[in-house]
C-alpha cells in the first residue's frame, strides 16, 4: 500500500491509465501519477476553480477535464500543454467521459445540459441533451455506443430539491428516452455499468447505493413508481414497440435510424431495483 499526499485540498476524481493515473482536486490542480515508481510525474495547470472531474482517453494520450469554472479542457500527459478549452456550459462541470469509440466526448453540467463533442471539432457540440434536473452523473453504455445514463436532481428557483431521478438517452434524440423518477432519496454522485450493460450502479447523497436492472419478460416495475402501464410510465409518450420492429424490418424501409430506435427502446422498457445497500 501507498499513500500519496499530492492535493492541498479534496480529490474529486481519479481516472487511470495502464501504467499512470490522473487525480482532480479542488486545489485548481490536475496531477498524474505514477504506479510503478510511487511518485507524482506531472501537473498539469489551467482551471481557475475546483476541478471536479477528469477522465483518461481509452486509446490515446489524451486526458479531459471538468471544472467548476464553466469550462472542459483537454491534456496533453506528456508535455502538460492544454490542447483546447472548451467554453459551451453556463455553469459548473461535473462529470466529462469519453466513450469507448474514442471519438466522443460527453459532459454534463449544473446548467441542464449534457453535451457531447467530437475530438476532431472540439470547438463546438455536435448535440445538446436537455432535461429539467442538474446533472450530476453520467455513464455510457458498455454495449450499446450510442446510449448513455444520467443521475439528476430538479431545481426549482435555482434551489436543489431532495430528489434523484436516473434518466437514458440515445444520441439521436435531444430529450431522454426513459426515466426512474425518485430513484433516490437526494443526489446521484457517480453511477456506472456493468461490463455486460446489464446492471447499472447508482450511489447518491442519500448514504445509499442501488443496483438496477432490466425487468425480466412480462414483469412489471415495482408499484412505488406509480399505477401507470410501463410504456406511460416510462416514456413520455407511449411508444409501440411491436409496430416499430415490424415496420423496421420490412425490406424496403431501410432507415438505419428507425432500425436504431426500436433497438434502443426494447433495451429502455425499464429498469427495476435490483438491490439497496445503505
Amino acid at each position: 500500500m501507498k499513500a500519496f499526499q499530492g492535493h492541498k485540498y479534496p480529490v474529486r476524481d481519479l481516472s487511470p491509465s495502464d501504467l499512470k493515473f490522473v487525480s482532480a482536486s479542488d486545489d485548481h490542480q490536475l496531477k498524474i501519477w505514477d504506479f510503478r515508481r510511487l511518485k507524482e510525474d506531472r501537473q498539469l495547470s489551467g482551471h481557475n476553480w475546483d476541478v471536479r472531474t477528469v477522465d483518461w482517453h481509452p486509446h490515446l494520450g489524451m486526458i479531459a477535464s471538468g471544472s467548476r469554472d464553466k469550462t472542459i479542457r483537454i491534456w496533453d500527459p506528456r508535455s502538460t500543454k492544454c490542447l483546447a478549452t472548451i467554453k459551451n456550459h453556463a455553469d459548473m462541470v461535473t462529470q466529462v467521459q469519453w466513450n469507448q469509440n474514442g471519438r466522443w466526448l460527453l459532459s454534463s453540467g449544473r446548467d441542464c445540459c449534457i453535451k457531447l463533442f467530437d475530438v476532431r471539432k472540439l470547438d463546438e457540440e455536435m448535440t445538446t441533451f436537455i432535461t429539467k434536473r442538474q446533472v450530476h452523473s453520467i455513464a455510457w453504455h458498455p454495449v450499446h455506443e450510442t446510449m448513455f445514463a444520467s443521475g439528476g436532481s430538479l431545481v426549482d428557483n435555482n434551489k436543489m430539491q431532495s430528489e434523484g431521478s436516473i434518466e437514458f438517452w440515445v444520441t439521436d434524440s435531444t430529450r431522454p428516452k426513459a426515466c426512474v423518477e425518485g430513484a433516490h432519496g437526494s443526489q446521484i454522485w457517480s453511477m456506472d455499468w456493468h461490463p455486460m450493460g446489464h446492471i447499472l450502479a447508482t450511489s447518491s447523497n442519500d448514504k445509499t447505493t442501488k443496483l438496477w436492472c432490466r425487468p425480466r419478460p412480462g414483469e412489471h416495475l415495482p408499484t412505488e413508481l406509480g399505477g401507470l402501464d410501463v410504456d406511460e410510465r416510462i416514456f413520455s409518450d407511449p411508444v409501440n414497440h411491436d409496430a416499430a420492429e415490424q415496420m423496421a424490418n420490412q425490406d424496403h424501409i431501410h432507415d438505419s435510424t428507425l432500425r436504431n430506435a426500436a433497438r434502443h427502446h426494447r433495451h429502455l422498457r425499464g429498469y427495476r431495483r435490483l438491490v439497496s445497500v445503505d
